[in-house]
Order: structure tokens, then sequence, then C-alpha cells
């Protein structure tokens, strides 16, 4: 795969599944109902090579309505660190994507490194890449895109959002923050934007040898949000891999809920990104 940083070669997200030790789904309308109906609360267990520290995974999940997921996942992590270089001993992170300037919004050329600066407030220690031609943060639901996109999208956490381009995945890699060592973290999760079908967005995290610690689904709820996020006893996750939505944004790429403008899919975007502090060490 290609990436956008300087870091090894991306692996490709593989098959589809859900495991969860707890989920927590939260409707609020008759269609975060639907959503919380088809989420699975358990399933077979993904491939991995550490099976123990898969099984002991805290999945919250949340449709439509996910504030209280969201707030149980942060308590689950810990406090909020400060962002500054270095390893912490505890807590977690986060990028909202709202500290990105004008001049790195709106363009298809966002840098995966923009939040692994050896400054602060960009010293959060996540690099991403995609196999895609590029990164993007829009302050404006990807309009820039796509004029049909601003009825499609909203942010969680006002404004900016996140996609790949060109691409429907996307990779997250760990590093202690601000430098170049590999790191681990406790876990991790995102906010999606528009997930219409059960399916289209997961994260699939992965240990430090590339094995798979589990592939975990965010529930649907149309025109609304979607949250997905794992918690382990330890930092075990080095990297996530991040499928979201059935295929990439563009110019005549329509979403499943405006079948008049173009071939439909289940388009997709993200907003927060919440984790464990990156460490060094276990």
């Amino acid at each position: 795969m290609r990436k956008i940083s300087q870091i090894g070669a991306i692996m490709s997200v593989l098959g589809l599944g859900a495991t969860a030790a707890c989920g927590r789904n939260y409707p609020t309308s008759p269609d975060a109902a639907t959503a919380a109906a088809a989420t699975p609360t358990t399933a077979a267990a993904p491939e991995s090579s550490n099976a123990s520290d898969r099984a002991q995974a805290s999945v919250f999940t949340g449709a439509c309505d996910i504030t209280s997921a969201v707030a149980d996942f942060r308590t689950a992590l810990g406090s909020l660190n400060p962002n500054v270089v270095g390893e912490q001993k505890g807590g977690r992170r986060e990028v909202n994507w709202d500290a990105v300037p004008p001049a790195f919004t709106n363009t298809t050329s966002f840098p995966g490194d923009f939040f692994n600066q050896n400054f602060s407030p960009r010293a959060r220690g996540v690099v991403f890449s995609t196999d895609g031609s590029g990164l993007s943060v829009s302050d404006n639901d990807f309009r820039f895109i796509n004029p049909d996109y601003d009825a499609q999208f909203n942010s969680f956490s006002p404004v900016r959002t996140f996609s790949a381009i060109g691409s429907n995945t996307s990779r997250v890699d760990f590093f202690v923050a601000g430098t170049g060592t590999p790191a681990r973290s406790t876990g991790f999760g995102v906010v999606f934007s528009d997930v219409d079908e059960m399916g289209s967005a997961f994260i699939k995290l992965l240990g430090a040898n590339g094995n798979s610690l589990g592939v975990y689904h965010a529930p649907p709820c149309g025109s609304g949000f979607s949250f997905v996020g794992v918690n382990f006893p330890g930092p075990i996750v080095a990297a996530v891999e991040i499928r979201s939505g059935q295929g990439p944004l563009g110019a005549d790429a329509a979403d499943v809920s405006d079948r008049d403008h173009g071939p439909a899919r289940d388009l997709v975007v993200m907003d927060d990104f919440i984790y464990g502090e990156p460490r060094a060490g276990r």
C-alpha cells in the first residue's frame, strides 16, 4: 500500500467480523432502534495470535445518540493528557481535527504525520496513512469534493471531519508522542458519520507483530453518528486499520441515500479519534 507518511507498508483490511466483550448501544430514534438490533454483541472470534489478550477486550458501541458510549470509553481509557512531547504514564489522547489550520483544510493532501510533531499541540503520537491517493480534513462536510455531501455528513465535534481520498481504508500507527519511537496503546475508538448499513464501517486492531486483535463493527445510523471503541487491560495495540464506507468519496460518488445522483454506495466519513496514551513499553 502507498502511505502518506514515512513508515512501513500498510497491511490491507482483511474480512469482516465482530468481537465484543461488552457492547453498548444508545438508540434515541426508530432508526437507532433498528441499528441496535443489528449490532452483534458476540460473534466468532477473529483471527489473532494472542487470544488471551483479545478475550479481555471491552467493546463500546453506540448509534445515533452516541454521547454515553463515547463518555464511557473515555472513562475506561483514563483522563485526557496534554498534547506534549513524550510518554505519559496512562490516560488518553484525542484527535478531533479542529486544531487543523485552514492551510491544511479542504485539500486532498493532509500530512499523515501532522499529529506526531515534536511540539505542542501537535504531539499526539499518531500517524495516518492510506492505500488511496491522499488524506483530507474538511470543515464543510466534504462538499468541496461533491456538493451533495453537504446533506449527508455532519461533525460530532464541530466543525472538521476526516477521510481518506481515493480509498475507503485508512490506518493509524502509534508512536511515543512527538517522536519516531513505535508505541502501543490500550485501545482505540472512532466516531463515524452516516453509516447506513451494517458492515460499512469497522476497525481492525493490530498488535506489535501485525497480529490481529480483532475486527469491530460500528452500528449503523443513517444521517447520524456511529461509534465503536475497544479497550484492553494493557497497551497492546500498535496500529489500527479503519474501513469507512463501501467506497471512496468522489465527484461522481453518491451515497445510498442519494441514488438519483449516481452509483450508490454507503459513504462514510470520520470525526473524533480517541485512544490510550501511546507507550513504548508495556
